[in-house]
C-alpha cells in the first residue's frame, strides 16, 4: 500500500483519535489493526506483537467479563479478588496493573486515583474489538504504557439494522438479560444497548484471611450508544457514550476489618467520546477526538450500625482532547505527529492536598518502507502539571526474510506517572515523586504457514528504573518512594492455526519478573503462563474449550517479614452451541470443570464450577 492510499485510509481507521469510528472499520477490513502505530496498518505491518480479540471471537467464548476474554492474550496474567465485580488486576508481561494503559474508544480508562482500570466493569457484549498491543508504548501515548496497550472499541452498527434479545441465567444465582439494536441506515451508522447482569456470587476469601462465610453478590445495570455519518468522501463525524452502574460486594481481610460487618461498594461509570476525521489534502489526513469520563465508588459497611456507613469515596473525572495528523510526505513515507491534552480532578475522602493536574503531549512517528523492510522511529515529549517533562521514543526495525518469515528488533522507552493516591495521600505525602522510567530490548520473529495457520516468537528484556514502592522507613507509617529497580526478562511462543475445522490459538509464556534490589520475583507474578483456545462449528452446532494454566507465584508482607506461595493451577472451561432456528440460538458453558481451588491474590479464591445457559433471539425487523 502506497502512503498516500494508506494517508487516506487513516482517516477511516486513524489510531487513538478517531478510535469510536476505527473499531467498526477495523473490523471490516482484514487484519487492520490501530493501536500499535496510531495509524491504520495491517498485523503483517505492525513493528509490535498485537493480539486482536474480534466480535466473533467475543461471541464465540461466552466470556461474561473482559478479564475472560484477556486471558487468552500472550505474557497477560489476571489476579482477582474473587469473582464477577471484584477488582481485576492485569499484568501484562511481568508488569503491574498501573504500568498498562488501558483505552475505551481511544481515552484513558485507568483511574486517576490508583492508576488501575476498572475492566470488572465493563459489559463484553457492549464491545466490538479489543486490541492488546505488547511492548512501551510512552512514545506515542504517553504515561502508563510500560508493559503495553489495551484498547476497547464499543459496539458500531453496521450493515442491515438488526434487534437482539439475550437473557441468561446459571449457577450462583446468576441471571442476564440485554438487549441490543443497531445498523446502518444512508451513510448514518447507529448502535444502542443495554443489559442487566446479577448474580448472588460466592464467598471470595479463604483460610488466610478467615472466611467470614457470606456469599459476595454483584449487580451490573449498563447502557451504550453510538452514532456516526459520513457526509462525503472527505468528512465524517460521530459519538458514543457508555455507563455503568451497580453493586459488588466484597469480604474484609480479617487483619484489617470486622468481619462482622458486610463491606460492598457502590460504582457509577461514565465515558462519552466525539470525532471529526477529514481529508485535508490529498496527502494529508487529520482527525479530531474529545472526551469526558466520570468515575464514583462509595464503599460502604453494613450490619454494624441501623444504616449502612460510608467508609470510604472516590470521584474522579478527565478532559481529553487530541488531534492527529497523516501526511505521507513521500511515495514510502508516514508521518504521523498530534498533541493529546488531559485534565483530570480528583474528589476523595482522603482529601488530598492537590486534586487536580493536566498533561500535554506532542509526538511525531515516522514509518518508512524499503525494499523488504521497514523502519519506524518515534519521540515523545510530555509536560505534566505536577512531575514536569518527560521524553519517550521508541526505533523499530522489520525485516522480510523471505515471503512467509519477518524478523522484527525494536527498542523503546516509557514512563509511569505517580498517582494522586502515590502522591497525597494524608500522612504520607510525596509531592516529589519521580515518574517510574523502563527501557524495552525485543526482538520477534514471525512466520505464516497458510491463510489459516501463524506463528511468532518473541524475546524481550524490559529495566524498569525509579520503582514506586511502599517504604516502611519513611514517616510515621511510611509513604511511596523511588527505591527499586525490576528487570522483566520473557520469552513468548504463540501458535494460531485450523486443524480439522477447529480453530486453535495457543500461547505459552515465560517471564522472569525480578525485583533487583530486594533480590525476588516480583509480587503475584507467574513465571510460566499457558493458554489454548479450540472452537469448531458442525453445521448448527458449536463446541469450544478453553485451557488456561500458570506456574506458582509468591505474593510479600514487607511489614510483617512474610513470604506466601500461591500455588499453580489449571483450568479447563467447556462451550457449546445450538442454532435452535433461524432467529433463536440457544448456548451452555462450563466453568472451571474440574472445580479447581486455586487463588490469583492471596486469601482470596478463584471462581468454583459453575454452568450458565443463554438464549439469544435476533428476529427479523
Amino acid at each position: 500500500m502506497s502512503y498516500k492510499l494508506q494517508a487516506a485510509v487513516g482517516v477511516a481507521v486513524a489510531g487513538f483519535v478517531n478510535a469510536s469510528l476505527a473499531a467498526d472499520d477495523v473490523y471490516r477490513l482484514d487484519d487492520v489493526v490501530v493501536t500499535a502505530s496510531r495509524t491504520a496498518q495491517t498485523v503483517d505491518q505492525a513493528l509490535a506483537p498485537v493480539t486482536v480479540i474480534t466480535r466473533e471471537e467475543i461471541e464465540r467464548s461466552q466470556a461474561s467479563s473482559v478479564t475472560e476474554l484477556l486471558q487468552r492474550t500472550p505474557g497477560l496474567q489476571i489476579a482477582t479478588n474473587g469473582g464477577p465485580g471484584s477488582k481485576a488486576g492485569v499484568m501484562l508481561r511481568g508488569t503491574r496493573t498501573a504500568q498498562t494503559l488501558v483505552l475505551i474508544d481511544g481515552h484513558r480508562f485507568n483511574s486517576p486515583n490508583g492508576n488501575e482500570a476498572p475492566l470488572e466493569y465493563i459489559d463484553p457484549d457492549q464491545i466490538e474489538r479489543i486490541e492488546i498491543v505488547r511492548g512501551p508504548r510512552s512514545s506515542l501515548y504517553g504515561a502508563d504504557a510500560v508493559g503495553g496497550v489495551i484498547q476497547i472499541f464499543t459496539r458500531k452498527g453496521t450493515g442491515k439494522p438488526r434487534f437482539q434479545v439475550k437473557a441468561g441465567a446459571g449457577s450462583r444465582g446468576t441471571s442476564e438479560l440485554g438487549l441490543n439494536y443497531g445498523g446502518e441506515v444512508d451513510g448514518t451508522r447507529f448502535d444502542i444497548s443495554g443489559k442487566f447482569f446479577e448474580t448472588a456470587g460466592y464467598d471470595h476469601t479463604d483460610s488466610t484471611l478467615g472466611r467470614d462465610g457470606d456469599d459476595d453478590g454483584y449487580r451490573n445495570k449498563s447502557i451504550a450508544a453510538s452514532v456516526s455519518r459520513v457526509f462525503n468522501d472527505a468528512f465524517e463525524a460521530g459519538a458514543s457514550v457508555s455507563h455503568f452502574q451497580g453493586k459488588s460486594e466484597y469480604d474484609h481481610n480479617s487483619a484489617w476489618g470486622n468481619t462482622n460487618t458486610k463491606p460492598y461498594s457502590d460504582f457509577e461509570l461514565t465515558n462519552i467520546s466525539t470525532f471529526a476525521n477529514a481529508n485535508i489534502l490529498e496527502d494529508w489526513s487529520a482527525a479530531f477526538n474529545l472526551g469526558y469520563s466520570y468515575e464514583n465508588i462509595k464503599r460502604f459497611e453494613e450490619g454494624g450500625n441501623p444504616k449502612p456507613v460510608v467508609t470510604s469515596y472516590g470521584k474522579s473525572k478527565r478532559y481529553t482532547g487530541s488531534w492527529l495528523n497523516d501526511i505521507g510526505w513521500s511515495d514510502n513515507q508516514l508521518l504521523t505527529a498530534g498533541i493529546d491534552y488531559s485534565k483530570e480532578h480528583m474528589d476523595s475522602s482522603s482529601n488530598y492536598a492537590v486534586d487536580s493536574r493536566y498533561n500535554v503531549g506532542v509526538f511525531a512517528q515516522n514509518h518508512t518502507t524499503f525494499d523488504g523492510s521497514d523502519l519506524q522511529l518515534g519521540l515523545r515529549r510530555d509536560k505534566n502539571e505536577v512531575y514536569g517533562y518527560n521524553t519517550t521514543g521508541n526505533i523499530a526495525w522489520g525485516v522480510d526474510l523471505s515471503s512467509n518469515h519477518r524478523l522484527i528488533t525494536s527498542y523503546g522507552t516509557a514512563f509511569r506517572a505517580p498517582t494522586f493516591l502515590d502522591l497525597y495521600y494524608p500522612g504520607a505525602e510525596a509531592p516529589n515523586l519521580k515518574p517510574e522510567s523502563s527501557e524495552n530490548f525485543e526482538v520477534e520473529l514471525k512466520g505464516k504457514v497458510n491463510h489459516t495457520t501463524n506463528w511468532s516468537v518473541s524475546i524481550y528484556q524490559n529495566e524498569i528504573d525509579d520503582l514506586l514502592v511502599w517504604n516502611n522507613d519513611l514517616g510515621s507509617f511510611g509513604r511511596m518512594d523511588n527505591v527499586d529497580k525490576a528487570r522483566i526478562r520473557g520469552v513468548e511462543f504463540v501458535y494460531v492455526t485450523e486443524w480439522q475445522g477447529w480453530l486453535i490459538n495457543s500461547n505459552l509464556t515465560f517471564v522472569d519478573p525480578e525485583d533487583l534490589k530486594a533480590k525476588r520475583t516480583l509480587d503475584r507474578r507467574a513465571k510460566q503462563l499457558f493458554n489454548v483456545n479450540a472452537d469448531k462449528q458442525f453445521g448448527k452446532y458449536s463446541l469450544g474449550s478453553t485451557l488456561r494454566a500458570q506456574g506458582h507465584s509468591y505474593e510479600y508482607n514487607d511489614f510483617a517479614g512474610t513470604v506466601n506461595r500461591l500455588s499453580g493451577f489449571a483450568t479447563v472451561d467447556l462451550r457449546a452451541g445450538m442454532q435452535v432456528s433461524k432467529e433463536l440460538k440457544a448456548e451452555i458453558k462450563l466453568t472451571n470443570l474440574m472445580d479447581k481451588d486455586y487463588s490469583t491474590a492471596l486469601g482470596y479464591r478463584g471462581e468454583p464450577r459453575g454452568m450458565f445457559v443463554t438464549f439469544i433471539w435476533s428476529p427479523e425487523i
